[in-house]
């Protein structure tokens, strides 16, 4: 039986819902694998360099296994070194970024997920989860997201260069995100693939929304012509 891949549903700071990819069981165990093996290569350094000794191994080498993935987490914006080379990140399910308390609940927990039980708990609720959390995700309100898009093409691949060249029309554009952006760009893929009622919706909802953030009071253009330029001019005022 073929496994689906689970989603969530993230309302960005500019109410605009995005659709991301959990980061798979698989992916996370290999990223826990690779923090660990680091750990075990500065342990190794340390001991070398400190000739074995032991006050110093349990000070220096236990506080770096403690606070490792908390650190990581908090300083390099939700991925430890694993996490990062999984492509995978810490996220609040309510679109905001994790705060400090949201990383230290997450963290604290990890003695009952992990560490307690040598991953099984943290296994067994991850795969009963809705959105593949354990039990300090849920907690937390975090989860863990799938950065990598198989489908991913990057905002510059989506308007030819010459479409590119122009005068911005839009400057406040600049207060949204690459995710915002991102949306916008499928949902012209969609619509240009399959120009139904739903995809149909979803452009003039986006349309509306982005009028109404830039303040726009009369939009001339067609609403696919208005999101290709809104897209132009992003990429040319944050390339």
């Amino acid at each position: 039986m073929l496994l689906t891949m689970k989603s969530i549903e993230i309302t960005t700071a500019h109410n605009i819902v995005i659709e991301q990819e959990l980061g798979r069981l698989s992916h996370r165990i290999l990223a826990f694998g690779i923090d660990a093996a680091i750990l075990v290569v500065y342990i190794w350094i340390l001991t070398g360099l400190t000739g074995g000794n032991t006050i110093i191994l349990y000070v220096a080498g236990g506080l770096a296994i403690i606070f490792y993935h908390l650190i990581w987490e908090i300083f390099n914006n939700g991925q430890s070194p694993g996490k990062k080379a999984m492509n995978l990140r810490v996220v609040c399910t309510n679109g905001v970024r994790p705060s400090l308390q949201d990383y230290i609940i997450r963290w604290s927990f990890r003695l009952i997920d992990i560490t307690g039980t040598f991953g099984c708990f943290a296994v067994l609720t991850i795969l009963t989860s809705d959105r593949n959390q354990r039990m300090g995700d849920l907690l937390s309100n975090t989860a863990v997201i799938n950065l990598r898009n198989s489908n991913h093409v990057s905002l510059e691949r989506l308007l030819s260069i010459d479409s590119l060249v122009g005068e911005v029309s839009y400057h406040q554009i600049k207060q949204y995100s690459d995710q915002d952006m991102l949306l916008v760009k499928h949902a012209l893929q969609r619509y240009s693939k399959v120009p139904n009622e739903a995809n149909k919706k979803v452009i003039k909802d986006l349309t509306v929304r982005i009028c109404e953030d830039l303040r726009i009071q009369d939009q001339k253009v067609r609403p696919t012509e208005f999101l290709k330029k809104v897209l132009s001019d992003y990429i040319i005022l944050t390339r």
